[in-house]
C-alpha cells in the first residue's frame, strides 16, 4: 500500500501542475496529470526555467478589450488530436517593404506555416470603376492578433436592413450584450467576428471606410475581386483568416466542431463546398457542413484545440528545433531549441496504489516579444469514473522533471 502523502505534493519547482477527469477520445472517463513549465529564452534560442510561473488556465481567458478574442485557451483539455503551436506577439518588418512573410519552421521543415503580412491598405475605386486595394503602407510591425485578420462586421450594411433579434437580447446582462449581438448578427463574419475587411454589399461608404486585413493566408489572400460577398450566406467561400495567435471558441469552424452549426436550411451550398477553404486546405471534412447533424452528432475533438488551423501539429517530442522567421523583435530569424524536459507524470489509480502516465505536450507558446516559452504536458489513464473537483483537490499525484 502506497502512502498518499509521498505523492499528493505542492506544485514542483518552476511548474504548475494539477490533476484532471475528464473524458478521452473512446468516451470513457479518464484521470490525468497537467503540468506547465513556462523558460526564459536567451537569443541563442536556450531556454531557462522562470522561478515565476504561470497559473494553470481552467477556461480561456477573455480579452477585455476585444471581447470575440481570448488571451490563452484553457491548459486542461485531455486527449487533443494534435499538439498546439501558438506564436503570440507580432510579425517584424525586418526586410523593410510594404508586405512580407512570417514564418515557423519546426525541425528545419518538417512543419511550416506562414503569415502574408501587409501594412495599412484601404479599398475604393479605380478610374474606371472597379474596386482597387491601394498599395501597403510601410509599418514597423504588425500585432498577431486575429483583429488584425481578414473578417470582422458589414456594420453599414447591418444598420441599413437592422437587426431582427434585438428581443432576444432582452434577458443578456447589459455587460454581454454586444458579445451576444455579434454572435447572432448575419453581418458578422462566423470565422473571424473582430477581423477586418469583411463587406457583405456594395455601398460606397462602407467601402471608402473599410480596412484591409494585414495578416493573410499566403494561398487564399482576399483580392478586390473576392471583397463584396454579395449574399450573407455565402461567407463560406470567403477567405480564411489567418495568424498565429489563439482561436476563440466561438469562431466557426471551432464552433461547428463544438456542435454548433450555422443553420444551412435555406441555403443550398452543395455545389460550391470543395471551394470551402476548411476542405481545400484538409482542415475539416464535408461532414462539418451537413445541416442535418445534431449537435451530439457534429461534436468533433478537433474542438479541443485552440491553435489557428495551419498551427495544430500531428506531434511534438519537446525537443524539436523551431526557427522563427521575422517574429522576433531584433533577429530576423529566431533558432529556438525546445528544451527536451519531459515531465514523468504519475496519478492515483483508485486501487491502493499509482500509475505512471505518458507525458504528451498539449500546447507551445513562444511570446518572441518577452523572450518566453510554455509548454503543457499531459498524461491520463482510464479511471473507474468522472471525479469531481472536492475528490480531484484530495487526489494523489506527483510530478517530476
Amino acid at each position: 500500500m502506497f502512502d498518499p502523502s509521498e505523492f499528493h505534493v505542492p506544485d514542483s519547482p518552476f511548474t504548475t501542475q494539477m490533476p484532471i477527469s475528464a473524458i478521452d477520445r473512446q468516451r470513457r472517463s479518464v484521470l490525468g496529470v497537467v503540468a506547465k513549465r513556462s523558460y526564459a529564452v536567451d537569443p541563442h534560442g536556450r531556454c531557462t526555467p522562470l522561478a515565476e510561473q504561470a497559473p494553470l488556465n481552467l477556461g480561456p481567458v477573455d480579452d477585455p478589450e476585444h471581447r470575440e478574442l481570448i488571451l490563452a485557451d484553457s491548459d486542461v483539455f485531455l486527449d487533443k488530436l494534435a499538439v498546439d503551436l501558438v506564436v503570440r506577439g507580432h510579425a517584424w518588418n525586418h526586410p523593410g517593404t510594404p508586405s512580407w512573410l512570417a514564418e515557423v519552421l519546426v525541425d528545419r521543415g518538417a512543419f511550416r506555416a506562414q503569415l502574408q503580412v501587409h501594412g495599412d491598405r484601404r479599398a475604393g475605386l479605380s478610374q474606371t470603376g472597379r474596386i482597387a486595394f491601394s498599395p501597403p503602407a510601410r509599418v514597423d510591425k504588425v500585432a498577431l492578433s486575429y483583429r488584425n485578420a481578414y473578417g470582422g462586421c458589414d456594420e453599414r450594411g447591418e444598420a441599413r436592413r437592422g437587426f431582427p433579434f434585438e428581443p432576444m437580447l432582452a434577458g443578456v446582462p447589459e455587460s454581454e450584450r454586444d458579445l451576444a449581438r455579434a454572435a447572432l448578427s448575419l453581418w458578422h463574419y462566423p470565422r473571424n467576428r473582430a477581423g477586418k475587411g469583411y463587406l457583405v454589399e456594395f455601398e460606397r461608404e462602407s467601402l471608402d471606410a473599410l480596412e484591409l486585413p494585414n495578416l493573410e493566408h499566403p494561398h487564399d489572400l482576399l483580392t478586390p475581386e473576392r471583397l463584396v460577398v454579395g449574399d450573407m450566406w455565402h461567407w463560406p467561400l470567403q477567405p480564411l483568416p489567418a495568424s498565429f495567435d489563439w482561436l476563440d471558441h466561438g469562431t466557426f469552424p471551432r464552433l461547428g466542431w463544438f456542435g454548433d452549426c450555422p443553420d444551412w436550411e435555406d441555403v443550398d451550398l452543395a455545389p460550391s463546398i470543395d471551394a470551402f477553404p476548411e476542405l481545400r486546405f484538409g482542415h475539416a471534412e464535408r461532414e462539418l457542413f451537413d445541416p442535418d447533424n445534431t449537435p451530439a452528432e457534429s461534436f468533433d475533438r478537433r474542438a479541443l484545440n485552440g491553435a489557428s488551423l495551419g498551427m495544430r501539429v500531428a506531434q511534438l517530442r519537446g525537443d524539436e528545433l523551431l526557427t522563427l522567421t521575422n517574429l522576433h523583435p531584433s533577429l530576423p530569424q529566431w533558432l529556438l531549441q525546445l528544451p527536451g524536459e519531459r515531465p514523468k507524470l504519475w496519478v492515483d489509480d483508485r486501487q491502493g496504489s499509482v500509475r505512471e502516465l505518458e507525458a504528451k505536450l498539449s500546447s507551445v507558446l513562444i511570446e518572441p516579444d518577452e523572450q518566453r516559452l510554455t509548454l503543457v504536458w499531459y498524461g491520463w489513464t482510464p479511471a473507474r469514473r468522472p471525479y469531481l473537483e472536492h475528490e480531484l483537490i484530495k487526489m494523489p499525484y506527483l510530478v517530476e522533471w
